[in-house]
Order: C-alpha cells, then structure tokens, then sequence
C-alpha cells in the first residue's frame, strides 16, 4: 500500500494480454517497415544486383508470399503518399489496411469507413466495403482438429459479383 493506495498486482491473464498487444503492435511497425525496404529494393532493382531472377524470386526467398510483400509494399506507400499516417496503420492493423488499399487507390476512403477500420472488427469492415460472406454447401464442411467441432467453409465475395452470378 502506497500512501494509502491500494495498488493490485496485473492478473496472469492481463499481463498475457498486454503481452500479446505489446509484441502485435512491434509487429505491425516491423511489417510497415518491412514494407517500406521492399519498395525501395523494387524502385532502386537491388534485388537485380544481387543475383535472384525476379523481384518476385527475390521477395520469395525471404519467406513471404509476393502478394503479402506486395500488400506490405502498399502500405508504405499509403504512408508516403500521407493517405493514412503510420499511426493510423498501427492503430488499425496490418490485415485490415490491406482491406483499404483498393479504396484509397481509388480515392473513396471516407472518414467513416477509416473510424470503422480502427474500431470494428474485420468482418464487420468487410461487409461494410461491399464484401459479402456467403456460405457454401454442406459438403464443403470440415471437422477442427483440436474440439471435433464442424465448420461450414465460407468465401467472401464483392456483393456486385454476387449479383451478376
């Protein structure tokens, strides 16, 4: 006690969580980061200098699919570009600013659509974006291997390309 403050201890569980905040945030700086020297190894063709076949080849060997290096890669631009800030990236997560990318290449990310990104879930910001989630037929089902439990297989889709199926 502490001049007369009752100071509580954080539980195991609190500490975990702020465990896995801390280290998610360090690892969303560490993707725009990573971003950023990509698109700088694309722009300067240092990937050429160093003997790999392709930028594509190159970005491979580090262990990333291309198309996630160049979603990463999109990002930093957004950042130079100030469409959003790094701290807005970071508030708002790597997988959900990939979301935007199509929106802010296109100039049609709105102040409500940003807000949404920061505090919904990516689910709800899909939807909101014009995805749709439909469920697939029964015989698409698989079993989780962990509690047993049946999953239905789900594909979003972009509702205009529902409608003209």
């Amino acid at each position: 006690m502490v001049s007369g403050i009752n100071i509580v201890p954080p539980t195991k569980a609190e500490e975990n969580v702020l465990a896995i905040q801390h280290l998610t945030r360090d690892l969303h700086y560490n993707f725009l980061e990573l971003g950023r020297l990509l698109s700088e190894n694309q722009e300067a063709a240092y990937w050429s200098q160093c003997a790999y076949g392709s930028f594509k080849d190159f970005v491979e060997m580090l262990g990333i699919s291309y198309s996630f290096g160049t979603r990463l890669m999109g990002i930093s631009r957004v950042v130079a570009q100030q469409l959003l800030t790094e701290e807005e990236v970071l508030e708002i997560g790597v997988s959900k600013t990939c979301v935007l990318l199509p929106l802010m290449a296109k100039g049609k990310l709105d102040d409500d659509t940003k807000e949404l990104a920061k505090s919904a879930p990516y689910r709800e910001l899909r939807q909101h974006i014009g995805h749709k989630e439909t469920t697939l037929s029964i015989e698409y089902q698989i079993q989780c291997p962990r509690c047993g439990a049946g999953i239905l297989g789900a594909k979003w889709v972009r509702m205009e390309e529902k409608r003209n199926d």
